[in-house]
């Protein structure tokens, strides 16, 4: 029966009225939540109640990103979503543990129980992603394309990784193959981005807001990652190789797709070396 039914609600702030949240997570680190909420609910038969991806936050404004990183309507809605949603949470708060509304919070073991589930990972993926916010990125143009993302502004420095490790890697990579082509994804000014940026063979991409970003990631070839959850699910997303400096999290696959974290070095694999 429809009133008995159970709805899984991924929270993605202590601060969601619902319509609209105060600060929490980024994109990337909210994605786990929604994923494993999605997951949940296939699994189980149950509801899916939209999350609340509108989010206020003064730090992208004060430190004038290009993105601010609202997240509105860069998503289809999908599950319970309106005034419904509203109900139902509303309902739960009144009666709290009445168990209709089960809330999902946190990152989990961030992308190690996703990969028991990639089919359903996908189909959540194309089921929200709003063909209008991807319509400028080209995957025919990124895949012969190597992404690097530098994550910069709310990183403090010891979370940073030094550009020069980037610089140095890209030249490693230059050497072998002279014609590769980079794509820089950043947070970062181009006066923060320049060393990099005067390297042969790069350029800066920024395609209007943070998920068609994460989306482009995803269809370059391989992906030199920041240690930021976001280039991550970057590649996750279209399954791509991916080098670390550093990774705070757990690692990115189970399965076969190349994946290295280097420290300092910047001695390129030979797994990867194959792909170029």
């Amino acid at each position: 029966m429809e009133s008995e039914k159970t709805y899984f609600y991924p929270v993605l702030s202590d601060y969601d009225f619902g319509w609209f949240r105060l600060s929490g997570p980024g994109l990337a680190n909210c994605m786990f939540v929604a994923a494993r909420a999605y997951i949940l609910s296939r699994r189980e038969n149950a509801g899916y109640i939209s999350p609340t991806w509108t989010k206020l936050s003064p730090g992208t404004f004060l430190r004038q990103e290009k993105d601010k990183r609202v997240y509105f309507k860069i998503f289809n809605e999908l599950g319970i979503r309106g005034l419904k949603k509203i109900q139902l949470l509303l309902a739960e708060k009144l009666r709290p543990g009445s168990g209709r509304v089960k809330q999902i919070r946190g990152m989990g073991e961030y992308f190690d129980d996703l990969n028991e589930h990639m089919d359903l990972v996908h189909e959540f993926i194309e089921k929200i992603t709003r063909k209008e916010i991807i319509e400028n990125v080209r995957p025919e143009a990124l895949k012969d394309c190597i992404a690097i993302h530098v994550r910069l502004g709310d990183y403090s420095p010891e979370m940073r990784v030094d550009i020069l490790w980037y610089v140095n890697l890209v030249r490693e990579i230059l050497s072998i193959k002279p014609a590769q082509q980079f794509l820089i994804f950043s947070d970062g000014s181009d006066e923060e981005l320049r060393e990099l940026l005067a390297l042969p063979n790069v350029r800066r991409a920024f395609y209007g807001n943070a998920y068609a970003d994460m989306y482009a990631i995803s269809r370059c070839k391989w992906v030199i990652a920041s240690d930021s959850t976001f280039s991550a699910w970057g590649a996750f997303i279209g399954e791509r190789p991916i080098l670390f400096n550093k990774r705070h999290f757990k690692r990115v696959y189970r399965n076969s797709v190349p994946e290295a974290v280097l420290g300092d070095s910047t001695c390129l694999p030979d797994e990867f070396k194959t792909l170029l």
